[in-house]
């Protein structure tokens, strides 16, 4: 009882904000606005309309993953596929949905994940034990996923040019799952030309203090209780350390799975990210076989879509142009 009261006060300080800030009615179609992205009904409402089709995807551990697919191949020579795999929280797969409304005059296909315990996956996130585990198997979604999209390319004769792109712990997911495949699915690896790796990090704890310090702040301060912060950050990283660093500290960092990977990546961070210090992806940039990196001078973490939309949608076309 005790540590499912721990989990919901976690819940409760990283989602709060969320929960009490949506709205009944549904929001005008934006797809740069997060109030329309967070609003997963009619998100996926306009997604059907531009012909998205629904697919359930399964796990080596036996998890269902949701996940939407936009297929041009019977109107046109489709380029590349890219799949998009969300952060931790929100994390719904049409939160990312402003990459298709990004790129969609392009010749790509587009697949939107929903990482376990995330929308309509199976799994669990956001209780003690998905605290505790996370980080752990969620790469086997990724692993999963890119699986089902090279035989879902030879069935429907389209051209094996993915692209992955991770934002936040789907970038840090997407590196372990390619390390994965590289060693296991050379059909499956050799299919991915590119990462794109978007405000992500090395290891669990080396940014869990950080960030839940930096959202401790944002939340305070969306309440107009900023006096708050240092007490709610306190509480929280004490907690984080008490019941969960430990098991993830157990768990392999990506630095070395980075240098193994041989694919390009695009990483994305923004200077002045306080959730993830730069000097973790600065790590993780020197040991990439084929990085190009986009620094951002002045950005909100996992945002930089949001913020810097045509310099976002110049840098993703040059990058895929680039890899194929």
């Amino acid at each position: 009882m005790k540590k499912k009261y721990i989990a919901l006060i976690i819940l409760s300080s990283l989602c709060a904000a969320y929960y009490f800030n949506s709205k009944k009615v549904d929001p005008a179609t934006d797809f740069y606005n997060t109030t329309f992205l967070r609003n997963s009904p009619a998100v996926e409402k306009i997604l059907r309309q531009e012909g998205f089709f629904d697919v359930e995807i399964m796990t080596e551990d036996k998890l269902k993953l949701s996940a939407t697919i936009l297929d041009k191949s019977p109107q046109k020579h489709v380029q590349a596929t890219l799949i998009s795999c969300p952060g931790f929280v929100p994390g719904a797969k049409e939160g990312m949905t402003t990459l298709y409304a990004m790129l969609k005059e392009n010749p790509y296909n587009f697949l939107f994940l929903d990482m376990r315990g995330h929308g309509k996956s199976e799994g669990e996130l956001l209780t003690y034990k998905g605290i505790k585990h996370y980080g752990e198997f969620d790469y086997l979604d990724i692993v999963a996923t890119v699986k089902f999209m090279v035989q879902y390319n030879i069935e429907h004769n389209i051209e094996q040019n993915i692209i992955v792109h991770g934002l936040c712990s789907g970038a840090f997911h997407t590196i372990k799952a390619m390390n994965y495949l590289r060693q296991h699915d050379t059909l499956a690896y050799d299919s991915v030309k590119g990462i794109i790796f978007d405000s992500g990090w090395p290891s669990v704890p080396s940014i869990a203090e950080t960030t839940l310090t930096s959202e401790s702040c944002k939340r305070c301060s969306d309440c107009n209780i900023s006096c708050c912060a240092p007490y709610l950050s306190w509480s929280l990283v004490g907690i984080y350390n008490y019941f969960f660093k430990e098991y993830h500290c157990s768990q392999e960092p990506i630095t070395q799975a980075m240098g193994e990977i041989d694919q390009p990546i695009l990483f994305i961070h923004g200077e002045n990210d306080t959730y993830i210090p730069i000097h973790h992806v600065h790590s993780l940039v020197s040991q990439a076989k084929k990085p190009t990196s986009w620094f951002i001078k002045e950005s909100t973490h996992a945002a930089h879509h949001l913020k810097h939309q045509e310099a976002y949608k110049l840098q993703m076309e040059q990058f895929i142009k680039s890899v194929l």
